[in-house]
């Protein structure tokens, strides 16, 4: 009964709109469903209806109840439209009346099946603009291998000297392992000096590292590192590029019609989108440090742009609400670094540092150490006064054989007209840390004042202060001045000049001029007094271009009666780079060589490249040798005898686009991709391999043993390969799978003959023509 009661219905419907209804109702009718229920279909019944919101169609369908000439929908449904439903304050599978929300009114078109909604702005969601554009990276992977850095070093002037330095670095999944060190050969001694030994494993998912060896602790603006073999356990943002650590402040707008916006960062725009009619929410603002001004422009209903400005302060030093950093050191502390290979203190040391922001105005800091006979804690804060810039302060005590406190305080603002940097640190009784157990004190007094004025014209002066007053020594108070001037699109002068205010015959002034002659070469020139004494240099300098060549460099220069003349030629390629100087210090000739890259094994293959620094790939074609290598779409080489080429630069955690040009394959060569994404873990080597298939094939010319060429369409078999072709025009069969030794069965109306010939596959990789064979006669037909 109700089936048969709602066709009916939709068939009337259908008629109505047939006889009096456009065929845009028609359609929305369609598209409509109208269900009744038997038990109440005097007073309620579903409907999926068409929607329009502040005049605009929804893509959506949705579902409503109409009762007593009234409807209602659910929340979720709602939120599905785009209304702020969590300002309704109830569940989401309850239903509501559209006639009791506060801000919305509708009007229901039986007639078309649609119902539109009026809304006001407050009661929608406001639509995300993504200022970055950055897609999701994938998991960062490594391969398992062996890197060598090496940077070798020759000099002669009154003696020989050699030294030598050298990375070793494995890695694979579970994470690198590295050991640094200096080889000296001089004047018949050989020594080796260890720097840094360590382990280290990253984990993305939770943004860590840890560390096992040598190690660096973590510091804050007012505590200081040292080195400590042991153990690190670190956060690390760098495991996700794309994150923004630091609070940026959301932008509202709205768009009474579908617009384009544009965002404009101090007079420069930085973004541009298009959004849906109503509120917008820009998340992430590009292009902005310290104050500025934002500017969103977006269209009226008669497309006349709408402009609003929005003042912003953002500050890189604070963490967003939510996010903490955190690093974690135990171990013993590295005493005589570079001058000792294993010179530990046998106390163990423990050292902490953590921050967390607690708002977009205000970040906590926090850092401890512990040895025995010493105690350090402290904490800090880093707050935003609105658009008056950003303040830190701090307090911390030392107890145990370094018994004080030490207090700081600075000031940050940054405007476009000008910036102020501020900060004083105060130490009291005998206030230590871990490198004052060391013999290195902490210093008693640091006042630093830095304001920098950007003038017109592409000019910019700078003042600062320097005050310095050490545990033990002289005092100091310097003050500078510097000043720069862009003249033209290339040529740039800088002018500085400083004093100690403590030390009357500390002072000077420098006068610099740099001009760029095009194709990486450039002239420069530098001249002065310092503290008396007359100082310049001249040079000329060119440096190699990314893709290899030859670089150069000419300086000659002078302090007081010292004068010095240098000459240079570099090279720089694919496995590494050269280079070769000559010069003349005080009357003293010299000259020198140094040699620097790295050798990698991985793959199963020895290869030679730059210098490493991070991550890698190995480009691996099968042992197809000359196929040009991109990086970035970018070429950077060919493939070596062996089928690889190593990209030595590699961006660690990020997509890095390598490909191959396939022009520069072989004719006989079948590849499935030509392109790959990268993203490698850090100080890791990935392999990007492109599968490169040799395939033998030749083109067969046949004819009969009449002499004459063999018809087109003829079936041609394979025996070897069991592969099926035919003969084309010209009598030629093209040929797959060939070995050796081959022989073909040729079967066509009357004609059933056996050709055979020998096969060899060309060096420079073509495809071969055989032929003209004949095809003799077989008995037996097809075999």
């Amino acid at each position: 009964m109700t089936l048969t009661y709602g066709l009916l219905v939709a068939t009337a419907i259908a008629i109505g709109l047939s006889i009096g209804g456009s065929a845009q109702a028609a359609a929305q009718s369609a598209q409509s469903m109208v269900i009744m229920d038997d038990a109440s279909a005097d007073a309620s019944q579903n409907l999926v209806l068409a929607v329009t919101i502040n005049g605009e169609p929804s893509p959506l369908l949705a579902h409503f109840r109409e009762r007593n000439g009234h409807l209602m929908a659910t929340v979720k449904d709602l939120g599905e439209l785009g209304l702020a439903v969590e300002k309704l304050g109830i569940a989401a599978a309850e239903q509501v009346a559209l006639d009791s929300i506060p801000g919305l009114a509708y009007r229901y078109d039986a007639a078309r099946q649609i119902v539109m909604l009026q809304v006001e702005e407050s009661m929608r969601k406001p639509f995300n603009v993504d200022t970055r554009s950055l897609p999701k990276t994938s998991a960062a992977v490594s391969a398992r291998g062996l890197a060598i850095n090496y940077d070798a070093f020759a000099q002669s002037d009154a003696g020989q000297r050699f030294a030598l330095f050298s990375e070793l670095r494995y890695f694979d999944p579970a994470g690198v392992f590295s050991n640094t060190g200096v080889a000296y050969v001089y004047g018949g001694k050989r020594s080796y000096t260890r720097y840094d030994t360590a382990w280290s494993r990253s984990n993305q998912a939770s943004l860590t590292t840890t560390q096992v060896g040598d190690t660096i602790s973590s510091s804050l603006a007012w505590s200081r590192s040292i080195r400590i073999g042991g153990f690190q356990w670190r956060s690390n943002f760098a495991l996700r590029p794309d994150l923004i650590t630091f609070p940026v402040p959301a932008l509202l707008g709205s768009a009474v019609v579908p617009s384009a916006i544009d965002v404009y960062v101090n007079n420069v725009r930085q973004f541009s989108s298009n959004v849906p009619s109503g509120p917008f929410i820009i998340n992430e603002v590009p292009g902005i440090t310290g104050a500025g001004q934002v500017t969103i422009v977006t269209n009226d209903a008669l497309g006349r742009p709408r402009v609003s400005s929005v003042p912003l302060y953002v500050d890189a030093r604070l963490l967003a609400p939510g996010l903490s950093s955190y690093s974690f050191e135990a171990g013993f502390v590295r005493r005589r670094y570079g001058l000792a290979s294993f010179d530990y203190d046998p106390r163990p040391a423990f050292s902490a540092s953590g921050r967390r922001g607690l708002s977009e105005l205000l970040t906590l800091e926090g850092h401890a150490e512990a040895t025995n006979g010493l105690v350090n804690a402290g904490a800090g804060a880093v707050m935003r006064l609105g658009m008056a810039g950003v303040i830190n302060g701090s307090f911390s005590a030392s107890a145990g054989r370094f018994a004080g406190t030490q207090m700081s305080v600075g000031y940050q603002l940054i405007e476009p007209r000008f910036s102020i940097d501020a900060q004083t640190i105060r130490a009291f009784g005998n206030y230590g840390d871990l490198a004052s157990r060391e013999g290195a004190p902490v210093v008693s007094a640091i006042d630093r004042v830095t304001l920098a004025l950007p003038l017109g014209g592409r000019q910019t002066v700078s003042l600062s202060y320097i005050g310095f007053k050490p545990a033990q020594g002289l005092a100091s108070k310097i003050g500078t001045m510097s000043y720069s001037r862009n003249i033209g699109s290339f040529v740039a002068v800088n002018l500085s000049a400083y004093k100690d205010f403590l030390q009357h015959r500390s002072h000077g002034i420098m006068l610099g001029l740099s001009i760029p002659m095009g194709r990486a070469a450039s002239i420069n020139a530098v001249g002065g007094r310092q503290n008396n004494q007359s100082t310049y240099q001249v040079s000329a300098l060119r440096s190699p271009d990314y893709d290899g060549g030859w670089g150069w460099g000419a300086q000659a220069g002078g302090s007081g009666a010292a004068a010095y003349q240098r000459a240079q030629v570099q090279y720089l390629g694919n496995a590494g780079e050269v280079s070769a100087a000559a010069q003349r210090i005080a009357g003293t000739a010299g000259a020198s060589v140094e040699v620097s890259g790295a050798m990698v094994l991985m793959d199963g293959s020895v290869n030679l490249s730059r210098h490493i620094y991070d991550a890698f790939a190995l480009v691996s074609t099968d042992g197809v040798p000359g196929i040009p290598v991109l990086h970035e779409n970018r070429a950077i080489g060919k493939t070596n005898g062996s089928g690889h080429l190593l990209v030595p630069d590699l961006n660690a955690y990020q997509d890095n686009a390598v490909s191959i040009d396939s022009m520069g394959l072989p004719a006989d060569a079948r590849i499935e991709s030509t392109a790959k994404s990268l993203v490698p873990r850090e100080r890791a080597g990935v392999v990007a391999h492109f599968g490169v298939a040799r395939y033998r094939a030749a083109s067969v010319i046949l004819r009969g043993a009449d002499g004459k060429l063999l018809p087109p369409g003829a079936a041609v078999r394979h025996l070897q390969s069991g592969g099926e072709t035919i003969v084309g025009y010209d009598g030629i069969a093209f040929i797959e799978n060939l070995e050796a030794n081959n022989r073909l069965v040729v079967d066509h109306d009357a004609i059933h003959c056996l050709a055979e010939f020998a096969y060899t596959r060309p060096l420079d990789g073509s495809l071969p023509t055989i032929g003209p064979l004949t095809c003799a006669n077989a008995p037996g037909g097809r075999q």
